[in-house]
């Protein structure tokens, strides 16, 4: 099966009418940042009349580039019902796959480190925060006792905690725990050096975190972006005669 990629013109591509697949302004808003960044590198699929099988979105960043030219696939080899079902795999295929969290994380961190740009990869934060919370699950960092007694925290009132904690600050628990106080993805180039492979990641952790059966066998890189929690972490783990120290 020979297929040539050819510069066909958009006006001569004819997007499919019923196509079922919806593309927001925004997804192909960062669509076009990603062919600025990387350049043009999947074709489009059109059957022989010309009209799209894959890359509805693609050609709607291209037109929003202002491109005059784009690269094209003409598949001949697919019957009409192929082409539909075609139409719809292309797009549900892609859904059924899992990202790899700490691989992910450790991927962006030296992205970022290289002075990269993440934003044009795709991910938004409430994306970012979505990882982050299934990381804490797959981890496991708090046993069935520790869930409980966090939930029981929920329904209590404190005052106002002794360290006064501010955006930014770092503290050492036990020369062991690092807590930062810092948003969970804008602060990443902060927190994310001292995830190492041999650490647990406790993003918006509890104020119990640090006495979970977990903690007492990992270093934890806790990251509380509300300092009245964090505040109150820190007062809880020096009552317990843990060292806490300001860095």
């Amino acid at each position: 099966m020979d297929m040539q990629v050819e510069q066909w013109k958009l006006s001569a591509l004819a997007p499919y009418a019923a196509n079922a697949r919806t593309h927001s302004p925004k997804q192909v808003t960062q669509i076009a940042a990603s062919i600025r960044e990387f350049g043009f590198n999947v074709p489009l699929l059109v059957d022989d009349n010309g009209s799209l099988i894959a890359g509805h979105g693609r050609l709607l960043a291209a037109k929003e580039l202002k491109l005059k030219t784009v690269p094209v696939i003409k598949l001949s080899h697919m019957t009409e019902a192929q082409i539909r079902a075609y139409r719809i795999a292309d797009n549900q295929l892609t859904l059924n796959s899992e990202w790899d969290v700490a691989l992910l994380q450790e991927e962006l961190r030296q992205l970022d480190e290289q002075g990269f740009n993440v934003e044009v990869i795709g991910f938004d934060d409430s994306e970012l925060a979505q990882f982050a919370q299934i990381a804490t699950e797959d981890e496991a960092l708090l046993d069935a006792e520790d869930k409980s007694a966090l939930l029981q925290l929920v329904n209590v009132t404190f005052g106002e905690p002794r360290h006064q904690v501010e955006q930014g600050d770092h503290y050492k628990l036990a020369d062991r725990h690092d807590l930062f106080c810092t948003s969970v993805i804008a602060g990443f180039p902060t927190w994310g050096p001292y995830l190492t492979a041999n650490r647990l990641f406790c993003p918006y952790a509890g104020v119990f975190v640090p006495f979970s059966k977990q903690a007492a066998a990992h270093d934890l890189v806790i990251v509380q972006p509300d300092a009245f929690i964090a505040g109150h972490t820190l007062d809880r783990f020096e009552e317990a005669n843990g060292k806490v120290t300001k860095r």
